[in-house]
């Protein structure tokens, strides 16, 4: 059964500070949602670290443009940290991604919020809450968002640097520059992504996505299967994006969604019983 909780309070509360939360271990985190008066801008960084890993690091208006992306509705005053997607088309698919916790896992909530100069500027208000299932035997798989960076000197631009290996998967990648028109993927020099966006604006459109109009949005699971259709980033020689931009520019951040698979005997067990 899916449930919610309310999570523990922050401590470290104030303009120009670090607020801190320790998330407890046992159930199974699908969704946290952050409670608050502040603004997007406010916001400035909001991290989960797991084990001293951070897995997810995001800021108050990525968190609403993601959730923009995916057609779900904005709450003033919520922020939501997708770890599951709950716009699977199934249940497994949704909870693929979440984030099982275990016994001795140290898993920390923060969130950065920016100074301000107004002295009559209102207290914080900041409180955290979860999507929560039962808890599971093991973690199998770990949802991450993180943050690369890419330079865009040239109207083509080669991207070989992402993060990638035999236990990486893409959820999607977020091009955070609206000069982006286009985009190749060659993986071992096998073209096996060639769109520009948009012909990928019609097919967002058609699987009920939203294209901000200052990104350009990789989307491999756009048709809401978020098992069979994760983009694998396992390569020999060599995984390259080409980025077609109008002009040339300056650096374009990525804002990359992925699962790192941390049992893979677990996993490859599953899938061969798939098969």
């Amino acid at each position: 059964m899916n449930s919610v909780m309310k999570m523990n309070s922050f401590t470290g509360v104030g303009y120009g500070e670090k607020a801190t939360l320790t998330v407890p271990t046992g159930p199974t985190y699908e969704e946290i949602f952050l409670e608050t008066n502040l603004t997007p801008e406010q916001l400035k960084r909001v991290s989960v670290t797991l084990n001293g890993d951070e897995i997810i690091v995001l800021d108050g208006k990525l968190m609403k443009a993601l959730e923009a992306y995916k057609g779900m509705p904005s709450s003033p005053g919520f922020y939501h940290i997708p770890l599951a997607d709950i716009s699977a088309k199934t249940k497994n698919g949704m909870r693929y991604s979440a984030l099982v916790t275990e016994q001795g896992d140290n898993i920390i909530l923060e969130v950065e919020i920016a100074s301000s100069s107004d002295d009559n500027a209102p207290g914080i208000m900041l409180k955290g809450h979860a999507s929560v299932s039962p808890e599971q035997p093991m973690r199998v798989v770990v949802p991450q968002i993180k943050r690369q960076t890419m330079q865009a000197s040239s109207t083509e631009n080669e991207f070989l640097n992402l993060v990638s290996g035999p236990y990486i998967l893409v959820r999607r990648m977020f091009f955070l520059s609206e000069k982006v028109n286009a985009l190749e993927i060659h993986n071992d020099y096998i073209k096996v992504y060639d769109t520009t966006k948009t012909v990928e604006m019609m097919r967002a459109k058609r699987n009920k996505k939203y294209w901000p109009s200052d990104m350009y949005v990789f989307d491999p699971i756009m048709r809401g299967y978020f098992i069979d259709e994760l983009f694998r980033t396992e390569h020999i020689n060599e995984l390259k994006f080409t980025v077609k931009t109008d002009e040339p520019g300056e650096a374009i951040p990525i804002i990359v969604e992925s699962v790192k698979i941390v049992r893979p005997e677990v996993f490859e067990a599953a899938q061969a019983a798939k098969a």
